[in-house]
């Protein structure tokens, strides 16, 4: 057999190693991007991989270094953004609202670099025939749109994310940090003890967390 294709089948071999250990670790959130980054560090990894299989200049230690450093970036900045909401914000951005009770927030759309003719064709592609019907609409850090038909019940909004209160959804929901303390407190829970708070139906549900694994999940109204 062919130096060539025997280089080949080996690059192949580690290619297929530094992937299965990059899902292994990322989680199988990967495999369904959640944010614009993740789709596009996919793709680069995928390219850095998939490049050297046929070309017999690139060595194979070069092939485990460019992935390795690649995929390690990639993991270092999900792992940051999962325990960091400021850096999630920086690296992903954040839900822009382009209608708020029926009404069609405007100055919202250059944040969210949409323009009305795109908004609307993917309103239409979702089903719906014209904004008239549409309560709430949000532009989502990942591109896709979340909406909400005036029929339709009011959506959670997060105010904790491990441990951190989200202050722009609290001021969207005319609400203060006090209040949200005070509540908390009335519902005998500790902030730094919750992984994740919402307000639904002006009531606010507790999902602390579980340090112990054989302690059942609970929600705290």
């Amino acid at each position: 057999m062919d130096f060539i294709y025997i280089n080949i089948i080996i690059k192949m071999i580690v290619a297929f190693c530094i992937l299965l250990i990059y899902i292994n670790l990322s989680g199988k959130g990967s495999l369904a991007p959640i944010s614009a980054l993740d789709q596009v560090g996919n793709v680069v990894l995928g390219a850095i991989i998939g490049g050297p299989l046929y070309n017999p200049n690139i060595s194979i230690q070069l092939l485990i270094i460019a992935s390795t450093i690649w995929a390690g970036l990639l993991l270092s900045i999900r792992y940051l953004t999962f325990k960091r909401n400021k850096i999630k914000d920086m690296v992903d951005g954040n839900s822009i609202r382009l209608m708020k009770n029926g009404k069609v927030l405007s100055n919202n759309f250059g944040d969210a670099k949409i323009s009305p003719r795109d908004f609307i064709m993917l309103l239409h592609q979702r089903g719906y025939s014209n904004l008239n019907q549409l309560k709430d609409v949000w532009f989502e850090y990942n591109g896709q749109m979340t909406v909400v038909k005036k029929d339709d019940k009011s959506m959670a909004t997060v105010v904790v994310e491990n441990n951190i209160i989200n202050h722009d959804n609290l001021e969207e929901l005319g609400l203060t940090e006090e209040w949200l303390k005070g509540e908390i407190a009335r519902q005998g829970q500790k902030l730094e003890d919750i992984f994740l708070a919402e307000i639904h139906d002006n009531k606010l549900w507790i999902y602390p967390e579980i340090r112990n694994e054989q302690a059942p999940v609970t929600a705290t109204k």
